[in-house]
């Protein structure tokens, strides 16, 4: 990690004239390396999270607040597994609203606690939505709440070949959408 703080301070000398740091695309090596290390433990010391990126404390402190205030960093969560707490069958449903129906059905989505999220998408649907259930019948209660409002189809997910991750960081060097 000292040839990253080697890397960066040694551009800081170059280019004098401080940088906002509004979007991803502008995150230097140390701002990357925080937050890969957060990325993968978010409980992690703020001493701890210093050493292993090697600044201080303070300026780890000052970096991640700066993150969070520019909305990179946009919060902390512990990972729920929903079959531990009874939810045995996770359901994507896809929807696609009636005519003049599409305030109703965002309304039933928002409304309905087993739907965990929903994402607006482009194609023959308008919405997928993730929902954790117990059983089949509460998988058909769900779907009930949104099929006054259009279409729906579901699929049961069987399994997750590729847990939640999020994109990687690549080195702000490289060019946009290359290696």
């Amino acid at each position: 990690m000292d040839g990253i703080v080697k890397e960066y301070r040694s551009q800081k000398k170059v280019n004098e004239a401080p940088r906002l740091r509004t979007e991803a695309s502008n995150l230097d090596p140390i701002d990357a390396a925080i937050i890969r290390e957060l990325r993968a433990d978010a409980r992690i010391a703020r001493a701890e999270l210093a050493r292993r990126v090697g600044l201080s404390a303070p300026s780890v402190g000052e970096r991640v607040r700066r993150l969070e205030d520019t909305g990179v960093i946009t919060g902390y969560a512990a990972r729920i597994d929903p079959a531990r707490l009874g939810y045995g069958l996770t359901v994507l449903i896809r929807a696609r609203p009636l005519p003049g129906e599409m305030g109703n059905m965002i309304a039933a989505i928002r409304e309905t606690p087993q739907i965990v999220m929903c994402e607006r998408v482009s194609g023959d649907d308008c919405f997928v939505a993730r929902a954790h259930v117990r059983d089949v019948a509460e998988m058909e209660a769900v779907i009930d709440r949104l099929v006054p409002f259009g279409a729906t189809n579901s699929s049961v997910v069987q399994s997750m070949p590729v847990p939640p991750r999020l994109v990687e960081l690549r080195n702000q060097t490289t060019r946009r959408g290359l290696g």
